[in-house]
Protein backbone atom coordinates (compact mmCIF):
# COMPACT_ATOMS: atom_id res chain seq x y z
CA UNK A 1 0.00 0.00 0.00
CA UNK A 2 0.91 3.28 -1.07
CA UNK A 3 2.70 5.36 1.64
CA UNK A 4 1.66 8.76 1.04
CA UNK A 5 0.59 10.70 3.72
CA UNK A 6 -3.37 11.15 4.81
CA UNK A 7 -2.75 15.24 4.71
CA UNK A 8 -1.04 14.88 1.15
CA UNK A 9 -4.56 12.78 -0.28
CA UNK A 10 -6.83 15.44 1.04
CA UNK A 11 -4.53 18.11 -0.24
CA UNK A 12 -4.88 16.89 -3.26
CA UNK A 13 -8.92 16.17 -3.78
CA UNK A 14 -9.80 19.45 -2.08
CA UNK A 15 -7.21 21.57 -4.15
CA UNK A 16 -8.36 19.36 -7.29
CA UNK A 17 -12.17 20.17 -6.35
CA UNK A 18 -11.35 23.77 -5.85
CA UNK A 19 -9.15 24.13 -8.86
CA UNK A 20 -12.22 22.57 -11.00
CA UNK A 21 -14.44 25.26 -9.99
CA UNK A 22 -12.16 27.43 -10.42
CA UNK A 23 -11.94 27.12 -13.81
CA UNK A 24 -15.29 26.70 -14.36
CA UNK A 25 -16.25 30.25 -12.92
CA UNK A 26 -12.86 31.92 -14.79
CA UNK A 27 -14.54 30.19 -17.94
CA UNK A 28 -17.30 31.79 -17.70
CA UNK A 29 -15.49 35.38 -16.78
CA UNK A 30 -13.20 35.52 -19.69
CA UNK A 31 -16.34 34.03 -21.72
CA UNK A 32 -16.21 31.50 -24.71
CA UNK A 33 -16.97 33.98 -27.14
CA UNK A 34 -13.82 35.83 -26.47
CA UNK A 35 -11.74 32.31 -26.30
CA UNK A 36 -13.33 31.15 -29.59
CA UNK A 37 -12.52 35.11 -30.92
CA UNK A 38 -8.73 34.79 -29.89
CA UNK A 39 -7.95 30.94 -31.27
CA UNK A 40 -9.62 32.67 -34.74
CA UNK A 41 -7.06 35.45 -34.47
CA UNK A 42 -4.00 33.43 -33.77
CA UNK A 43 -5.05 30.69 -36.31
CA UNK A 44 -1.89 28.05 -36.99
CA UNK A 45 0.03 29.58 -34.61
CA UNK A 46 -1.96 27.92 -31.87
CA UNK A 47 0.18 24.65 -32.53
CA UNK A 48 3.81 26.44 -31.88
CA UNK A 49 1.69 27.97 -28.46
CA UNK A 50 0.53 24.43 -27.62
CA UNK A 51 3.99 22.64 -28.21
CA UNK A 52 5.86 25.75 -26.53
CA UNK A 53 3.49 24.63 -23.31
CA UNK A 54 4.61 21.62 -23.44
CA UNK A 55 8.14 21.82 -23.36
CA UNK A 56 7.99 24.47 -20.32
CA UNK A 57 5.85 22.23 -18.35
CA UNK A 58 8.29 18.68 -19.67
CA UNK A 59 11.38 21.65 -18.77
CA UNK A 60 10.42 22.08 -15.07
CA UNK A 61 9.46 18.41 -14.74
CA UNK A 62 12.99 17.65 -15.28
CA UNK A 63 14.04 20.71 -12.96
CA UNK A 64 12.30 19.32 -10.01
CA UNK A 65 13.90 15.71 -10.53
CA UNK A 66 16.91 16.96 -10.59
CA UNK A 67 16.50 19.39 -7.55
CA UNK A 68 15.20 15.76 -5.81
CA UNK A 69 18.94 14.69 -6.09
CA UNK A 70 19.94 12.10 -4.47
CA UNK A 71 16.68 10.70 -4.75
CA UNK A 72 15.52 11.32 -7.69
CA UNK A 73 15.54 7.31 -9.22
CA UNK A 74 12.61 6.93 -6.88
CA UNK A 75 10.39 9.60 -8.70
CA UNK A 76 10.46 8.91 -12.76
CA UNK A 77 9.56 12.06 -15.32
CA UNK A 78 6.20 10.43 -15.97
CA UNK A 79 5.44 11.39 -11.91
CA UNK A 80 7.43 14.37 -11.88
CA UNK A 81 5.62 15.83 -14.76
CA UNK A 82 1.81 14.55 -13.36
CA UNK A 83 3.48 16.93 -10.35
CA UNK A 84 4.03 19.95 -12.95
CA UNK A 85 0.37 19.59 -14.27
CA UNK A 86 -1.35 19.41 -11.46
CA UNK A 87 0.53 22.00 -9.71
CA UNK A 88 0.24 24.32 -12.99
CA UNK A 89 -3.29 23.51 -13.56
CA UNK A 90 -4.67 24.72 -9.85
CA UNK A 91 -2.32 27.22 -10.05
CA UNK A 92 -3.57 28.81 -13.30
CA UNK A 93 -7.55 29.35 -12.15
CA UNK A 94 -6.61 29.93 -8.06
CA UNK A 95 -5.73 33.08 -6.18
CA UNK A 96 -2.03 33.64 -5.20
CA UNK A 97 -1.20 31.00 -7.99
CA UNK A 98 0.75 29.05 -5.09
CA UNK A 99 -2.20 27.04 -3.94
CA UNK A 100 -0.94 24.25 -6.50
CA UNK A 101 2.67 24.15 -4.49
CA UNK A 102 1.34 22.17 -2.16
CA UNK A 103 0.07 20.32 -4.76
CA UNK A 104 2.71 19.51 -6.09
CA UNK A 105 4.25 18.66 -2.69
CA UNK A 106 1.26 15.78 -1.90
CA UNK A 107 2.08 14.55 -5.27
CA UNK A 108 5.64 13.81 -4.86
CA UNK A 109 4.66 12.42 -1.21
CA UNK A 110 3.45 9.14 -3.22
CA UNK A 111 7.28 8.53 -3.57
CA UNK A 112 9.53 10.37 -1.16
CA UNK A 113 9.57 11.23 2.54
CA UNK A 114 7.65 14.76 3.10
CA UNK A 115 11.00 16.91 4.21
CA UNK A 116 12.41 15.60 0.39
CA UNK A 117 9.17 16.28 -1.22
CA UNK A 118 9.04 20.43 0.55
CA UNK A 119 12.93 21.07 -0.45
CA UNK A 120 12.62 19.92 -3.85
CA UNK A 121 9.34 22.03 -4.19
CA UNK A 122 10.61 24.91 -2.44
CA UNK A 123 14.38 25.07 -4.41
CA UNK A 124 12.44 24.92 -7.39
CA UNK A 125 10.58 27.99 -6.65
CA UNK A 126 13.23 29.65 -5.40
CA UNK A 127 15.47 28.91 -8.39
CA UNK A 128 12.48 30.16 -10.27
CA UNK A 129 12.20 33.34 -8.60
CA UNK A 130 15.99 34.24 -8.33
CA UNK A 131 16.11 33.36 -12.88
CA UNK A 132 13.24 35.94 -13.02
CA UNK A 133 14.80 38.46 -10.66
CA UNK A 134 18.18 38.26 -12.86
CA UNK A 135 16.27 38.43 -16.31
CA UNK A 136 14.48 42.01 -14.54
CA UNK A 137 18.50 42.58 -13.76
CA UNK A 138 19.68 42.04 -16.85
CA UNK A 139 16.43 43.57 -19.23
CA UNK A 140 16.28 47.07 -17.30
CA UNK A 141 19.84 48.40 -18.07
CA UNK A 142 18.63 47.33 -21.61
CA UNK A 143 15.38 49.54 -21.32
CA UNK A 144 17.53 52.37 -19.66
CA UNK A 145 19.91 52.55 -22.38
CA UNK A 146 17.84 51.70 -25.31
CA UNK A 147 14.55 53.76 -24.84
CA UNK A 148 14.35 57.94 -24.73
CA UNK A 149 12.90 58.47 -20.67
CA UNK A 150 14.00 61.52 -18.03
CA UNK A 151 17.23 61.09 -16.50
CA UNK A 152 15.18 60.11 -13.36
CA UNK A 153 12.94 57.17 -14.43
CA UNK A 154 16.76 56.07 -16.15
CA UNK A 155 18.17 56.05 -12.58
CA UNK A 156 14.90 54.11 -12.01
CA UNK A 157 15.53 51.43 -13.91
CA UNK A 158 19.20 50.80 -12.99
CA UNK A 159 18.14 50.76 -9.45
CA UNK A 160 15.53 48.35 -10.20
CA UNK A 161 18.59 46.27 -11.93
CA UNK A 162 20.84 46.00 -8.67
CA UNK A 163 18.03 45.42 -6.64
CA UNK A 164 17.24 42.40 -8.31
CA UNK A 165 20.71 41.29 -8.96
CA UNK A 166 20.87 41.86 -4.99
CA UNK A 167 17.52 40.46 -4.11
CA UNK A 168 18.82 36.71 -6.49
CA UNK A 169 22.34 36.27 -4.76
CA UNK A 170 20.59 37.29 -1.22
CA UNK A 171 17.90 34.23 -1.76
CA UNK A 172 20.89 31.94 -2.80
CA UNK A 173 22.68 32.85 0.12
CA UNK A 174 19.80 32.65 2.58
CA UNK A 175 19.84 28.71 1.34
CA UNK A 176 22.82 28.65 1.93
CA UNK A 177 22.63 29.41 5.89
CA UNK A 178 19.71 27.66 6.19
CA UNK A 179 16.54 29.46 4.66
CA UNK A 180 13.72 28.13 6.89
CA UNK A 181 15.30 27.95 10.32
CA UNK A 182 16.96 31.66 9.52
CA UNK A 183 13.44 32.72 8.59
CA UNK A 184 11.99 30.90 11.36
CA UNK A 185 14.76 32.84 14.05
CA UNK A 186 14.00 36.30 12.72
CA UNK A 187 10.31 35.71 13.59
CA UNK A 188 11.17 34.64 17.06
CA UNK A 189 13.03 38.24 17.31
CA UNK A 190 10.03 40.11 15.85
CA UNK A 191 7.92 38.13 18.42
CA UNK A 192 5.83 36.67 15.73
CA UNK A 193 6.97 32.94 16.80
CA UNK A 194 6.88 31.52 20.14
CA UNK A 195 10.66 30.50 21.10
CA UNK A 196 8.75 27.18 22.63
CA UNK A 197 6.96 26.68 19.34
CA UNK A 198 10.73 27.45 17.11
CA UNK A 199 12.01 24.96 19.17
CA UNK A 200 9.13 22.63 18.40
CA UNK A 201 9.88 23.38 14.88
CA UNK A 202 13.60 23.04 14.72
CA UNK A 203 14.34 19.79 13.78
CA UNK A 204 11.57 19.80 10.88
CA UNK A 205 13.03 22.76 9.61
CA UNK A 206 16.42 22.03 9.77
CA UNK A 207 15.61 18.36 7.97
CA UNK A 208 14.17 20.28 4.85
CA UNK A 209 17.30 23.22 5.07
CA UNK A 210 19.92 20.19 5.12
CA UNK A 211 18.07 18.83 1.75
CA UNK A 212 18.29 22.38 0.44
CA UNK A 213 21.78 22.94 0.51
CA UNK A 214 24.35 20.71 -1.09
CA UNK A 215 25.09 18.96 2.54
CA UNK A 216 22.37 15.80 2.59
CA UNK A 217 23.58 13.61 -0.42
CA UNK A 218 22.71 16.13 -3.18
CA UNK A 219 25.25 15.83 -6.69
CA UNK A 220 26.04 19.49 -7.50
CA UNK A 221 25.60 18.37 -11.41
CA UNK A 222 21.76 17.74 -10.76
CA UNK A 223 21.58 21.04 -9.18
CA UNK A 224 22.97 22.89 -12.21
CA UNK A 225 20.87 20.35 -14.38
CA UNK A 226 17.72 21.94 -12.57
CA UNK A 227 18.85 25.53 -13.04
CA UNK A 228 19.50 24.75 -16.25
CA UNK A 229 16.25 23.37 -17.01
CA UNK A 230 14.29 26.56 -15.04
CA UNK A 231 16.33 28.95 -17.26
CA UNK A 232 15.60 27.64 -20.22
CA UNK A 233 11.65 26.80 -18.82
CA UNK A 234 11.70 30.92 -18.39
CA UNK A 235 13.08 31.70 -21.59
CA UNK A 236 10.57 29.56 -23.83
CA UNK A 237 7.90 30.82 -21.47
CA UNK A 238 8.94 34.75 -23.07
CA UNK A 239 9.27 33.03 -26.48
CA UNK A 240 5.88 31.93 -25.85
CA UNK A 241 4.22 35.64 -25.10
CA UNK A 242 6.62 36.72 -28.01
CA UNK A 243 4.94 34.04 -30.67
CA UNK A 244 1.63 35.30 -29.42
CA UNK A 245 2.24 39.04 -30.05
CA UNK A 246 3.88 38.23 -33.34
CA UNK A 247 0.53 36.43 -34.38
CA UNK A 248 -1.30 39.56 -33.37
CA UNK A 249 0.97 41.94 -35.56
CA UNK A 250 3.21 42.94 -32.94
CA UNK A 251 6.91 44.54 -33.99
CA UNK A 252 9.95 42.38 -32.16
CA UNK A 253 12.22 44.65 -30.99
CA UNK A 254 15.10 44.71 -28.43
CA UNK A 255 13.87 47.78 -26.59
CA UNK A 256 10.39 46.50 -26.80
CA UNK A 257 11.36 43.13 -25.14
CA UNK A 258 13.46 44.49 -22.42
CA UNK A 259 10.36 46.52 -21.65
CA UNK A 260 8.35 43.64 -21.65
CA UNK A 261 10.33 41.76 -19.40
CA UNK A 262 10.20 44.75 -16.90
CA UNK A 263 7.00 45.68 -16.94
CA UNK A 264 5.72 42.14 -17.45
CA UNK A 265 7.34 41.11 -14.09
CA UNK A 266 5.73 43.90 -12.20
CA UNK A 267 2.30 43.14 -13.54
CA UNK A 268 2.61 39.53 -13.12
CA UNK A 269 3.80 40.05 -9.39
CA UNK A 270 0.42 42.41 -9.01
CA UNK A 271 -1.66 39.77 -11.04
CA UNK A 272 -1.03 36.74 -8.61
CA UNK A 273 -3.60 38.06 -6.33
CA UNK A 274 -6.66 37.04 -8.03
CA UNK A 275 -7.32 33.88 -10.00
CA UNK A 276 -5.37 34.28 -13.42
CA UNK A 277 -5.02 37.52 -13.26
CA UNK A 278 -8.67 38.84 -14.15
CA UNK A 279 -8.80 42.59 -14.59
CA UNK A 280 -4.99 43.02 -13.05
CA UNK A 281 -3.51 42.11 -15.98
CA UNK A 282 -5.72 43.11 -18.58
CA UNK A 283 -5.47 46.74 -17.07
CA UNK A 284 -1.59 46.34 -16.17
CA UNK A 285 -0.71 45.21 -19.36
CA UNK A 286 -2.51 47.97 -21.30
CA UNK A 287 -1.00 50.89 -19.29
CA UNK A 288 2.94 49.04 -20.22
CA UNK A 289 1.99 48.95 -23.37
CA UNK A 290 1.10 52.36 -23.67
CA UNK A 291 4.10 53.22 -21.83
CA UNK A 292 6.38 51.53 -24.13
CA UNK A 293 4.32 53.62 -26.86
CA UNK A 294 2.81 50.19 -28.30
CA UNK A 295 -0.79 49.54 -29.26
CA UNK A 296 -2.45 48.86 -25.91
CA UNK A 297 -4.95 46.60 -27.36
CA UNK A 298 -2.57 44.41 -28.64
CA UNK A 299 -1.10 43.94 -24.82
CA UNK A 300 -5.10 43.29 -23.95
CA UNK A 301 -4.99 40.78 -26.39
CA UNK A 302 -2.39 39.06 -25.55
CA UNK A 303 -3.26 38.34 -21.97
CA UNK A 304 -6.67 37.11 -23.45
CA UNK A 305 -4.35 34.80 -25.53
CA UNK A 306 -2.43 33.33 -23.03
CA UNK A 307 -5.21 33.12 -20.69
CA UNK A 308 -7.33 31.03 -23.54
CA UNK A 309 -3.87 28.83 -23.31
CA UNK A 310 -4.34 28.39 -19.29
CA UNK A 311 -7.85 27.38 -19.62
CA UNK A 312 -7.51 25.27 -22.33
CA UNK A 313 -4.25 23.72 -20.29
CA UNK A 314 -5.92 23.44 -17.06
CA UNK A 315 -8.55 21.39 -18.12
CA UNK A 316 -6.32 19.21 -19.45
CA UNK A 317 -4.61 18.87 -16.68
CA UNK A 318 -6.94 18.42 -14.32
CA UNK A 319 -8.89 16.20 -16.08
CA UNK A 320 -4.99 13.55 -16.15
CA UNK A 321 -5.43 14.65 -12.18
CA UNK A 322 -8.38 13.66 -11.43
CA UNK A 323 -7.84 10.56 -13.80
CA UNK A 324 -4.88 9.35 -11.73
CA UNK A 325 -6.00 10.57 -8.29
CA UNK A 326 -9.17 7.69 -9.11
CA UNK A 327 -6.95 5.36 -10.95
CA UNK A 328 -4.69 5.27 -7.89
CA UNK A 329 -7.64 5.26 -5.31
CA UNK A 330 -9.06 2.18 -7.09
CA UNK A 331 -6.07 0.07 -7.21
CA UNK A 332 -5.52 0.98 -3.13
CA UNK A 333 -8.99 0.09 -2.81
CA UNK A 334 -8.21 -3.74 -4.11
CA UNK A 335 -4.84 -4.33 -2.69
CA UNK A 336 -5.15 -7.39 -0.48
CA UNK A 337 -4.18 -6.40 3.25
CA UNK A 338 -1.87 -8.78 4.76
CA UNK A 339 -2.07 -8.68 8.47
CA UNK A 340 1.64 -8.61 10.10
CA UNK A 341 2.53 -11.54 12.38
CA UNK A 342 2.48 -10.86 15.93
CA UNK A 343 4.64 -12.87 18.70
CA UNK A 344 2.36 -13.70 21.64
CA UNK A 345 5.28 -13.16 24.58
CA UNK A 346 3.23 -9.68 25.42
CA UNK A 347 2.82 -6.18 24.00
CA UNK A 348 4.55 -4.35 21.38
CA UNK A 349 5.94 -1.00 21.55
CA UNK A 350 6.74 0.66 18.45
CA UNK A 351 10.18 1.87 18.28
CA UNK A 352 10.90 5.75 18.65
CA UNK A 353 12.54 5.85 15.59
CA UNK A 354 9.74 4.32 13.36
CA UNK A 355 7.46 7.03 15.04
CA UNK A 356 10.31 9.89 13.98
CA UNK A 357 9.95 8.36 10.55
CA UNK A 358 6.20 8.70 9.98
CA UNK A 359 6.15 12.37 11.32
CA UNK A 360 8.89 12.86 8.26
Amino acid sequence: MSNRPTWARWVTRISLVVAALALVLTVRKVGLLAIAKYFRLIGWWWIAVFVLEVVITSLDAVAIRAFMSPEQHKVGFRHALLSQLAGRSVNAVTPSGNVGEAVKVSVLTEHVSTPRAVSTILLYNIVSFSVELLMVAVAAPFLALLLPMPGSLRAVFLLAAVICAALSIGLYLLVHRGMLASLARAGVRLNLLSEARFERWQSRLGSVDEKLRLVAGARARDRWLGIAAVIMSRLISMTLSLVILHAIGEPITVSFVAGYTVGGFVVYMAASLVPMGLGISEGGTYGLFKALGENPARGTALVIARRVTLVAYAAIGLVLVITSETVRRAREAHKPVVAPAVADSGPTVAPIASVVEATE
